[in-house]
């Protein structure tokens, strides 16, 4: 499992910076480019790595390279992780600046992993559906885990409405083995 207390604290820090400047949804969008173009093993991503290349002329060419395409707090930003040595968590902190960002506008993050791919309709009432049990906007991700054999498993937050197959199956050994536990007992 990955640590993401560090990624959690430098997130923190560039929200409170973009509210008090109120330029939050930009940063947001200027982080999220910035970080695709910094994938791991693109060449710009390399060079920002390379142990070869001076940290002036690596700061140079972050400063030059976002001079006018980003907000100024993304660029000191970016600046701050690669003089801290943690551009390589980039990914990490962009999701939980996201998730800040999000939860500031009252969204509200939703996973749902089924059996098969949900239907376009199916994802659909399942999204107003989630918006009228939590009472906000919800932003719904899903993915797909045939172990799971039918039915669906939705996370909001800390909570989980588990409706799978495998859990229902689960339940009814459980239960059947409780009873003959139970009858075997009986004098």
């Amino acid at each position: 499992m990955k640590d993401f207390s560090v990624a959690g604290r430098y997130a923190r820090a560039l929200f409170i910076v973009t509210e008090r400047r109120q330029e939050t949804v930009t940063a947001l969008a200027d982080l999220k480019a910035v970080r695709d173009v910094l994938t791991p093993g693109s060449r710009v991503s390399g060079f920002l790595g390379s142990p070869e290349v001076r940290m002036s002329d690596k700061r140079k060419f972050v400063h030059t390279a976002l001079d006018r395409r980003s907000v100024l707090s993304v660029v000191t930003f970016i600046d701050l992780l690669l003089r801290k040595k943690r551009l390589n968590r980039l990914s990490e902190i962009a999701h939980q600046f996201e998730a800040l960002v999000e939860t500031s506008q009252g969204i509200r993050r939703a996973h749902v992993v089924s059996a098969v791919p949900l239907t376009d309709s199916e994802q659909t009432k399942l999204h107003s559906q989630l918006e009228i049990y939590t009472r906000s906007k919800v932003k719904l991700t899903s993915e797909v885990d045939a172990a799971l054999l039918g039915g669906a498993l939705v996370r909001i937050g800390d909570r989980v409405i588990d409706r799978s197959v495998r859990t229902m199956l689960d339940r009814v050994g459980t239960q059947l083995q409780e009873s003959s536990l139970a009858i075997t007992r009986r004098p």
